[in-house]
């Protein structure tokens, strides 16, 4: 991160005055220990990030005055990936160094062969708040989307080209990757037999590594070898 930056959802323009309050104002004033008069810089997520001065400092609240606000128009989600509900100390992994190397798009589903088969609010909230914190520290200016989805099939309702974690020696190369990607990644237990027909239907099994990844480990491997096939 370049700079102290801060978290604020809601829209903002120049010559404007805002607060920020809760976990934000915490890390404000308590972990960066920033001073009225000093600069930091607000983003929202959506592609606005300004330079703001804080003005005051009160026990609930900062007020900061915004300037040279810039927007940057959004492009449609590059790259995505579809991973089981797992123990939420992985999905907490996976979401954090996701955010960090790229991910659009997180989509949860619940897998025949997992144990997890949804996720209670507290558990979804702090997923979004690791989220929050990884597009801080990592320099981005969009918020990753988070979902929680019905049933696995309702992974291939998105418009976009579908690979899948493969262990099996038909699975090819990590290679020739069109875009927008939904990688899809199994629990530890693997696919079930109606998944693997739903992938081999809509995609293409590919091989990550020589090695067998674990479920919190492949997809994140994927996540980074989008990248860099983004930019390629």
């Amino acid at each position: 991160m370049p700079f102290d930056r801060f978290y604020l959802p809601s829209p903002f323009d120049d010559n404007e005055s805002v607060s920020i309050e809760g976990a934000e104002l915490h890390h404000l004033a308590h972990v960066m220990r920033v001073k009225v008069g000093e600069e930091v810089e607000l983003i929202n997520g959506k592609g606005t990030l300004a330079k703001a001065k804080l003005i005051s400092l009160e026990k609930k609240r900062a007020l900061l005055s915004l300037e040279n606000v810039t927007k940057t128009k959004a492009s449609p989600p590059q790259i995505l990936l579809g991973i089981p509900l797992l123990r939420p100390s992985k999905l907490e992994w996976i979401v954090e160094k996701g955010t960090e190397l790229g991910v659009d798009s997180f989509l949860f589903y619940p897998s025949e062969l997992g144990e997890k088969k949804g996720l209670t609010a507290h558990q979804l909230e702090r997923l979004e708040s690791l989220a929050i914190s990884a597009m801080k520290q990592s320099g981005r200016l969009f918020l990753p989307h988070v979902e929680i989805l019905a049933h696995f099939q309702d992974l291939f309702k998105k418009e976009c080209s579908f690979l899948y974690g493969d262990t099996r020696p038909s699975a090819v190369p990590f290679e020739h990757i069109s875009f927008p990607a939904l990688f899809i990644s199994g629990p530890e237990s693997g696919f079930s037999k109606k998944e693997y027909i739903l992938l081999e239907q809509h995609g293409q099994g590919v091989q990550l590594n020589p090695s067998i990844l674990r479920a919190e480990t492949a997809p994140i491997t994927a996540a980074s070898l989008l990248g860099w096939k983004k930019l390629l």
